[in-house]
């Protein structure tokens, strides 16, 4: 049998992202038992309904890669209490039909294991992980229970740019790992 594909999409397109060391850290991890890959969704134009049909060839690309996908990780920061724009736009295509008015057919992530995580300021991201959880099941996604594993960034990393993970990070991290393995076996 072959190993399940968990596909990490990252919130944040920034260079040196935070949120991005954490997704490349839950890879690292994930790789013990999964094969892992990230979704490259910047060519996603913003959804808007005169253009939707044909879909664009980037959307086709990243519904492609979503719909092969086992499960997926959501790593993202929290921006004013809620989910970035661009992540919001790319789940907002990802949930739209693949034909036309046509409502029956499943879309690729309808059913699909999700998970979220969040390094951000003192709330942890905690308001992030919440809408996002509510969202994925609004979309009907399938959402592990609870709300991902929040995490708040050092005071010595907003003054530096630099996040080293300490070792409460890294064993939150690996303890939402194995939740998650459990979760999609």
């Amino acid at each position: 049998m072959s190993k399940k594909t968990v596909l990490l999409i990252v919130g944040s397109f920034r260079k040196n992202s935070f949120n991005q060391i954490i997704a490349d850290y839950i890879a690292k991890e994930l790789k013990k038992d999964v094969n892992v890959e990230f979704l490259d969704y910047r060519n996603v134009p913003l959804l808007e309904q005169d253009t939707e049909f044909p879909a664009p060839q980037s959307v086709k690309d990243v519904r492609d890669q979503v719909g092969k996908a086992d499960a997926v990780w959501v790593v993202s920061p929290e921006y004013n209490g809620s989910y970035p724009a661009v992540l919001k736009n790319l789940l907002d295509w990802l949930s739209r039909p693949l034909v036309a008015f046509d409502r029956e057919t499943p879309t690729v992530i309808t059913g699909k294991p999700v998970t979220v995580s969040s390094i951000a300021g003192s709330t942890a991201g905690k308001f992030l992980r919440q809408n996002l959880s509510t969202l994925f099941s609004y979309i009907r996604m399938n959402p592990m229970e609870g709300t991902g594993t929040g995490l708040i960034i050092p005071a010595e990393a907003w003054r530096t740019g630099i996040l080293n993970l300490t070792d409460e990070h890294k064993e939150a991290l690996k303890k939402q790992v194995k939740e998650f393995l459990e979760f999609i076996k």
